[in-house]
């Protein structure tokens, strides 16, 4: 075995120590390089995140506007339907524009039910509306006196609650024996009401 010299011996110790240097200079420079690109496109990768997040949060707000849109023609189509059955319950209010006007409907009604039971109305007086003029409908009192025995006056009773004409309503009754015209018969004072639609509000 060839002992190697010194001169050998001192240049193969330099290679690798060369060696070592040039493959620690080779990593310190791909770390560098690796940081470098790293800093370089960071933003790049950041507006790439960014524009992720604004793109999610834009799918929300539009789901947002759809959920409103479809709320809102929900809301409308139970508006329609509502202002439907306001209408139909409407037709049964008194017509007349005044309380006056609106009176004599309710006394047309009451002779055709009078007539009907065989029945005459001595007096007919109109009420003051216990309302204000600040409110959207307005009852419209009517009092009116009739003679009639017990089944007449039944029967006149039962024809103004069943009215379909107007939502008439029995607010009162004064029933008294002195005053009636024959025996048997007694001296009713009945108080009905209507209601109007304000059209002073």
């Amino acid at each position: 075995m060839k002992i190697p010299s010194w001169e050998e011996l001192k240049g193969g110790c330099l290679k690798l120590v060369m060696d070592k240097r040039k493959r620690t200079l080779l990593i310190a420079g791909a770390v560098l390089l690796l940081f470098g690109f790293a800093f370089r496109f960071s933003p790049y990768f950041e507006g790439i995140q960014g524009g992720e997040t604004e793109i999610a949060a834009q799918k929300k707000r539009i789901a947002k506007y759809r959920q409103t849109v479809k709320g809102r023609g929900e809301l409308e189509a139970s508006l329609a339907s509502l202002n439907k059955s306001l209408e139909q319950a409407e037709a049964g209010l008194l017509t007349g524009k005044t309380e006056a006007l609106a009176a004599v409907d309710i006394q047309n009604v009451l002779n055709e039910i009078a007539l009907g039971s065989g029945v005459e109305i001595k007096s007919v007086q109109v009420m003051k509306s216990p309302q204000k003029d600040t409110d959207q409908y307005i009852s419209v009192p009517v009092q009116f006196t009739v003679n009639a025995a017990i089944r007449p006056l039944k029967d006149i009773l039962y024809k103004i609650e069943a009215s379909p004409k107007f939502f008439l309503t029995v607010e009162r009754i004064g029933i008294s024996v002195s005053g009636a015209g024959s025996a048997g018969q007694m001296r009713a004072d009945i108080t009905v009401s209507g209601i109007m639609k304000n059209v002073k509000e």
